[in-house]
């Protein structure tokens, strides 16, 4: 039996096409519910893992609602946040993030510092694709309790990880990365089935 993933979609308002992609790249290794970010209620999560999607939204201009926070930094369940949601996690445990002067769009080849689970089979160099303006910077408070697991040339900090927990940040985008994000899909969902 697949383990089970609550997608949380932290788009400006729900959107099925927005939602699509990732589904599709989750649907092979995990059953799936999702909700909207608004609707979130973190004392009632009942799947086995979360995701948390990317988004248009920019932290310089939009807040991070409060319930996401509070996921962020009470959840026992593994938990893959995406782009803004990265960006999101690392300000919930206290890094700083900055708007780029132009958008990052394109493949970027990420390069694996610290071997880590998530990212089994794929080598220390991977390539992903990339959309945002905004990045997490390193500060002390944040690497107290994160370690960052990869770096790109645009980007210093493209993969988290909490140091004693199952929370990992991607800059980039697995959803739209092909073999890329299939490895993540798969390695991910291999993590929480070992947890059950």
């Amino acid at each position: 039996m697949k383990p089970s993933v609550l997608i949380v979609e932290s788009f400006p308002q729900p959107d099925e096409a927005e939602l699509k992609p990732y589904i599709d790249w989750l649907a092979s290794h995990f059953e799936i519910n999702s909700i909207y970010i608004a609707d979130l209620n973190v004392t009632n999560i009942s799947e086995d893992a979360i995701v948390v999607t990317g988004s248009k939204w920019q932290l310089a201009k939009d807040p991070i609602p409060e319930a996401l926070t509070k996921l962020y930094q009470e959840t026992t369940r593994p938990l893959l946040a995406i782009c803004w949601g990265h960006q999101a996690l690392a300000h919930a445990w206290g890094a700083k993030v900055i708007k780029k002067q132009r958008l990052i769009e394109r493949s970027e080849t990420i390069n694996e510092s610290k071997n880590d689970e998530l990212f089994d089979d794929l080598g220390l160099f991977f390539e992903a694709w990339e959309s945002h303006y905004e990045h997490v910077v390193r500060n002390r408070k944040f690497t107290s309790n994160f370690e960052v697991v990869a770096h790109s040339a645009s980007c210093g900090v493209e993969v988290i990880r909490h140091k004693t927990r199952l929370l990992w940040g991607v800059q980039f985008h697995p959803e739209r990365s092909g073999d890329t994000g299939e490895f993540i899909a798969r390695n991910f969902a291999r993590i929480v089935a070992g947890l059950k």
